[in-house]
Protein backbone atom coordinates (compact mmCIF):
# COMPACT_ATOMS: atom_id res chain seq x y z
CA UNK A 1 0.00 0.00 0.00
CA UNK A 2 2.82 2.42 0.86
CA UNK A 3 4.55 1.51 -2.40
CA UNK A 4 1.43 2.44 -4.38
CA UNK A 5 1.17 5.86 -2.73
CA UNK A 6 4.87 6.47 -3.24
CA UNK A 7 4.56 5.63 -6.96
CA UNK A 8 1.62 8.00 -7.36
CA UNK A 9 3.55 10.83 -5.65
CA UNK A 10 6.60 10.27 -7.89
CA UNK A 11 4.36 10.15 -10.93
CA UNK A 12 2.50 13.31 -9.89
CA UNK A 13 5.82 15.07 -9.31
CA UNK A 14 7.48 13.80 -12.52
CA UNK A 15 4.70 14.88 -14.89
CA UNK A 16 4.92 18.63 -14.09
CA UNK A 17 8.75 18.54 -14.24
CA UNK A 18 8.67 16.93 -17.69
CA UNK A 19 6.11 19.47 -18.92
CA UNK A 20 8.18 22.41 -17.65
CA UNK A 21 11.34 21.06 -19.33
CA UNK A 22 9.47 20.42 -22.58
CA UNK A 23 8.00 23.92 -22.53
CA UNK A 24 11.44 25.44 -21.97
CA UNK A 25 12.86 23.49 -24.89
CA UNK A 26 9.92 24.51 -27.06
CA UNK A 27 10.59 28.17 -26.19
CA UNK A 28 14.33 27.95 -26.88
CA UNK A 29 13.74 26.28 -30.24
CA UNK A 30 11.44 29.10 -31.31
CA UNK A 31 8.07 27.38 -31.30
CA UNK A 32 4.63 29.06 -31.20
CA UNK A 33 5.81 32.61 -31.89
CA UNK A 34 8.59 32.55 -29.33
CA UNK A 35 11.70 34.34 -30.44
CA UNK A 36 14.42 31.84 -31.35
CA UNK A 37 17.86 32.23 -29.89
CA UNK A 38 20.19 33.21 -32.75
CA UNK A 39 23.83 34.18 -32.52
CA UNK A 40 24.86 36.29 -35.51
CA UNK A 41 28.58 37.06 -35.69
CA UNK A 42 30.24 38.78 -38.65
CA UNK A 43 33.97 38.27 -39.00
CA UNK A 44 36.24 40.57 -41.02
CA UNK A 45 33.54 43.09 -41.84
CA UNK A 46 35.00 46.26 -43.38
CA UNK A 47 35.09 49.25 -41.05
CA UNK A 48 33.01 51.35 -43.44
CA UNK A 49 30.10 50.31 -45.59
CA UNK A 50 31.77 51.26 -48.88
CA UNK A 51 31.28 47.73 -50.20
CA UNK A 52 27.53 47.94 -49.54
CA UNK A 53 27.22 51.06 -51.73
CA UNK A 54 29.02 49.47 -54.68
CA UNK A 55 26.82 47.57 -57.12
CA UNK A 56 27.35 43.83 -57.04
CA UNK A 57 28.86 42.10 -60.03
CA UNK A 58 27.30 39.01 -61.55
CA UNK A 59 28.71 36.41 -63.91
CA UNK A 60 27.15 35.11 -67.11
CA UNK A 61 28.45 32.47 -69.49
CA UNK A 62 28.10 32.02 -73.22
CA UNK A 63 29.16 29.04 -75.30
CA UNK A 64 31.11 29.91 -78.42
CA UNK A 65 30.06 26.60 -79.91
CA UNK A 66 31.76 23.35 -80.74
CA UNK A 67 34.32 23.30 -83.52
CA UNK A 68 36.77 20.97 -85.22
CA UNK A 69 39.98 22.55 -86.55
CA UNK A 70 43.26 21.41 -88.08
CA UNK A 71 46.18 21.97 -85.77
CA UNK A 72 49.40 23.62 -86.96
CA UNK A 73 51.42 20.38 -86.82
CA UNK A 74 53.59 19.48 -89.83
CA UNK A 75 51.58 17.42 -92.29
CA UNK A 76 48.25 18.82 -91.10
CA UNK A 77 46.83 15.47 -90.00
CA UNK A 78 46.03 16.40 -86.39
CA UNK A 79 42.63 17.73 -85.38
CA UNK A 80 41.24 19.48 -82.35
CA UNK A 81 37.59 19.23 -81.36
CA UNK A 82 36.81 21.87 -78.75
CA UNK A 83 33.98 23.78 -77.19
CA UNK A 84 34.87 27.06 -75.53
CA UNK A 85 32.63 28.73 -72.96
CA UNK A 86 33.38 32.30 -71.87
CA UNK A 87 32.36 33.78 -68.53
CA UNK A 88 31.89 37.55 -68.30
CA UNK A 89 31.28 39.97 -65.46
CA UNK A 90 28.29 42.29 -65.69
CA UNK A 91 26.79 44.79 -63.28
CA UNK A 92 23.60 43.98 -61.40
CA UNK A 93 21.39 46.07 -63.71
CA UNK A 94 22.69 44.35 -66.85
CA UNK A 95 22.41 40.95 -65.17
CA UNK A 96 18.75 41.58 -64.32
CA UNK A 97 18.05 42.83 -67.86
CA UNK A 98 19.67 39.79 -69.49
CA UNK A 99 18.17 37.20 -67.14
CA UNK A 100 14.66 38.69 -66.93
CA UNK A 101 13.43 36.53 -69.80
CA UNK A 102 14.33 33.33 -67.98
CA UNK A 103 17.25 32.48 -70.26
CA UNK A 104 19.73 32.98 -67.47
CA UNK A 105 22.65 33.63 -69.76
CA UNK A 106 24.07 30.24 -68.87
CA UNK A 107 23.79 28.04 -71.70
CA UNK A 108 23.31 26.57 -74.99
CA UNK A 109 24.71 29.19 -77.32
CA UNK A 110 21.58 29.55 -79.44
CA UNK A 111 20.62 33.17 -79.86
CA UNK A 112 16.97 32.32 -79.20
CA UNK A 113 17.59 31.04 -75.71
CA UNK A 114 20.73 32.83 -74.51
CA UNK A 115 20.30 36.59 -74.02
CA UNK A 116 24.05 37.20 -73.73
CA UNK A 117 24.57 35.46 -77.08
CA UNK A 118 21.91 37.73 -78.56
CA UNK A 119 23.69 40.78 -77.12
CA UNK A 120 26.94 39.67 -78.80
CA UNK A 121 25.29 38.94 -82.15
CA UNK A 122 26.78 42.03 -83.82
CA UNK A 123 30.33 40.84 -83.06
CA UNK A 124 29.72 37.08 -83.44
CA UNK A 125 31.67 36.77 -86.73
CA UNK A 126 34.68 38.47 -85.12
CA UNK A 127 34.44 36.16 -82.09
CA UNK A 128 34.29 33.07 -84.30
CA UNK A 129 37.19 34.26 -86.47
CA UNK A 130 39.36 34.96 -83.42
CA UNK A 131 38.54 31.55 -82.00
CA UNK A 132 39.46 29.83 -85.27
CA UNK A 133 42.70 31.77 -85.70
CA UNK A 134 43.92 31.06 -82.16
CA UNK A 135 43.02 27.35 -82.21
CA UNK A 136 44.52 26.65 -85.63
CA UNK A 137 47.82 28.30 -84.66
CA UNK A 138 48.51 25.67 -81.98
CA UNK A 139 50.37 22.36 -82.21
CA UNK A 140 49.70 19.11 -80.37
CA UNK A 141 52.83 19.65 -78.27
CA UNK A 142 51.57 23.08 -77.16
CA UNK A 143 48.14 21.75 -76.17
CA UNK A 144 48.96 18.34 -74.70
CA UNK A 145 49.94 19.56 -71.20
CA UNK A 146 47.79 21.22 -68.54
CA UNK A 147 50.08 24.26 -68.69
CA UNK A 148 49.54 24.47 -72.45
CA UNK A 149 45.78 24.43 -71.99
CA UNK A 150 46.05 27.21 -69.38
CA UNK A 151 48.14 29.28 -71.80
CA UNK A 152 45.51 28.69 -74.50
CA UNK A 153 42.75 29.87 -72.15
CA UNK A 154 44.72 33.01 -71.26
CA UNK A 155 45.40 33.76 -74.94
CA UNK A 156 41.75 33.25 -75.84
CA UNK A 157 40.65 35.64 -73.07
CA UNK A 158 43.13 38.27 -74.26
CA UNK A 159 42.30 37.97 -77.96
CA UNK A 160 38.51 37.70 -77.49
CA UNK A 161 38.16 40.65 -75.09
CA UNK A 162 37.97 43.35 -77.79
CA UNK A 163 35.06 41.54 -79.45
CA UNK A 164 33.21 41.31 -76.11
CA UNK A 165 33.37 45.07 -75.63
CA UNK A 166 31.85 46.18 -72.31
CA UNK A 167 31.56 42.59 -71.06
CA UNK A 168 34.76 41.86 -69.13
CA UNK A 169 35.94 38.26 -69.68
CA UNK A 170 36.74 36.69 -66.32
CA UNK A 171 37.24 33.06 -67.32
CA UNK A 172 37.51 30.81 -70.34
CA UNK A 173 36.39 27.19 -69.99
CA UNK A 174 37.30 24.35 -72.33
CA UNK A 175 34.19 22.20 -71.92
CA UNK A 176 35.22 19.83 -74.72
CA UNK A 177 38.79 19.20 -75.74
CA UNK A 178 39.80 16.23 -77.91
CA UNK A 179 42.94 15.97 -80.02
CA UNK A 180 43.06 13.29 -82.70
Amino acid sequence: MVKRLLRKRVLLLAIPVVLVLAGGGFFLLGGAGAAPFVLNIVINQPANDASASQPKEQHLTVSLGERVVNLADPGGYRYLKAEVVVEVTVDQKTYERLTAGGGGGHGSGGSGTDPLRAELDHSWPKIQDTLTMVLTSKTVDELSTPEGKERLKAELAEKLQPAFGEYQITEVYLTQFVIQ
